[in-house]
C-alpha cells in the first residue's frame, strides 16, 4: 500500500468519523429544541391568561344557551380547545413523539371527561354537520372519538340526552 493509499483511507475514515459526529450533534440539538418546544407549550397551559384550563379541569359551569356570543368566556374557552387540538395535531402527524404526548395527557382526559366540553363538541358536530362543514377543533374532536368519550346519543342530532344551543334540530324538538 502507498502512501497516497493510505492518505486517501484516512482521510475517507476522518469524513465518516467526522459526519457521524455532526449527524450526533445535529441529533442531540433536534433533541434539546424538541424539549424546549414542549416545555413552552406545557408552561402555556399555566401562565397564558387566555387559557382557562382550570375551567375545563374543575367542571366550572360554562356551557349553557347564554354562551354563544358570551364574548371573552368564548374567545377564551375556544382559544383553549384549538391549543389543545393543535397538540393532537402535533401527535397524530407526529411532529412531537408519544413520549411528548404523555405530558399533555392529563390535562386532556380531563378536558375528556368534563361533560360539559361533550356537550359543546355535541353542538358543534351537529351544526357543522348541518351546515356540511368540518367540526372546529377537528383534532381533539377526533383524539375525543378515538378515545370513546362519545356515546352513542351523541351521534343522534335529535336526542334529548344533549341540549341544542345552535338550532340544528327541527322545530318540533
Amino acid at each position: 500500500m502507498t502512501i497516497t493509499e493510505i492518505i486517501s483511507i484516512l482521510t475517507f475514515l476522518s469524513i465518516i468519523v467526522g459526519g457521524v459526529f455532526a449527524l450526533y450533534k445535529w441529533n442531540m440539538s433536534m433533541r434539546l429544541k424538541r424539549a424546549e418546544y414542549i416545555k413552552k407549550l406545557f408552561d402555556e397551559i399555566r401562565t397564558n391568561p387566555r387559557i382557562c384550563f382550570y375551567t375545563l379541569e374543575y367542571d366550572i359551569h360554562w356551557y349553557d344557551e347564554k354562551f354563544h356570543n358570551s364574548g371573552d368566556l368564548e374567545k377564551n374557552i375556544d382559544y383553549t380547545l384549538s391549543f389543545f387540538s393543535h397538540i393532537c395535531y402535533l401527535y397524530k402527524n407526529r411532529i412531537i413523539s408519544a413520549a411528548d404526548f404523555d405530558y399533555f395527557k392529563y390535562e386532556l382526559a380531563r378536558i375528556l371527561q368534563n361533560r360539559q366540553f361533550i356537550e359543546y363538541m355535541y353542538n358543534l358536530y351537529h351544526f357543522s354537520t348541518n351546515v356540511k362543514q368540518p367540526i372546529s377543533f377537528v383534532d381533539l374532536f377526533e383524539y375525543a372519538h378515538e378515545n370513546h368519550c362519545f356515546d352513542t346519543e351523541f351521534w343522534n342530532k335529535d336526542s334529548i340526552a344533549y341540549p341544542c344551543y345552535l338550532g340544528f334540530r327541527n322545530k318540533s324538538h
